[in-house]
């Protein structure tokens, strides 16, 4: 009998350690746009900063796994700029492979080399930001972000002029529209407010 309560017993801590290993392992392997937000990361210094913008969960979502350390705006800046560039950056190189593309629709093909030529800019225009911000110039850096979004609309235009003509990669271009426009408000906070 003693022999059966102790292997009933080992079995119960077993099955709760299994649970518990589980547990943690799930919490940690959640991505983070899969509902569940890492609320470790999101620092009310995050949340006060990114409640400021057009879109604030975008803003903490793609900022919070990020940031290390205390708190900086002008670093968390700087972290939803790059995330920018890289959307801008994979939406470039997808313009580029649907030209090199012989498949491209060929009415298709004025508006990507108009959508080429603005991504071009846009790229400049962030990497500029980038460096002003570095440099603590966040007047001009707000002037060149600006700028993204006049380009992204460019594109945009290039399509809409463009009859029969879908653009591919419009979904992420919105995200690339939200994300800029996060950082340029966040520009014009900080100067607003001097935290530079």
């Amino acid at each position: 009998m003693d022999h059966f309560r102790f292997n009933q017993t080992l079995f119960l801590v077993g099955a709760f350690s299994c649970l518990l290993l589980s547990t943690i392992a799930a919490a940690r392997s959640t991505p983070l746009n899969s509902g569940s937000r890492q609320l470790l990361a999101v620092t009310p210094e995050l949340t006060q900063f990114c409640s400021d913008t057009d879109n604030p969960t975008l803003c903490t979502d793609t900022i919070a796994p990020l940031l290390d350390g205390s708190f900086d705006p002008v670093k968390a800046l700087e972290t939803e700029m790059k995330v920018t560039l890289q959307k801008a950056s994979d939406i470039a190189a997808s313009i580029s492979k649907q030209l090199q593309d012989p498949t491209t629709k060929k009415n298709a093909l004025d508006a990507l080399n108009i959508c080429k030529s603005q991504y071009g800019d846009m790229l400049d225009s962030i990497n500029e930001s980038l460096s002003l911000v570095a440099q603590f110039n966040v007047v001009d850096a707000y002037h060149k972000m600006s700028a993204v979004i006049s380009y992204k609309s460019s594109c945009d235009d290039a399509y809409d002029e463009s009859p029969g003509v879908d653009m591919p990669f419009r979904q992420e271009s919105t995200v690339l529209f939200q994300l800029s426009g996060n950082c340029v408000t966040a520009l014009h906070t900080i100067v607003n407010n001097h935290k530079v």
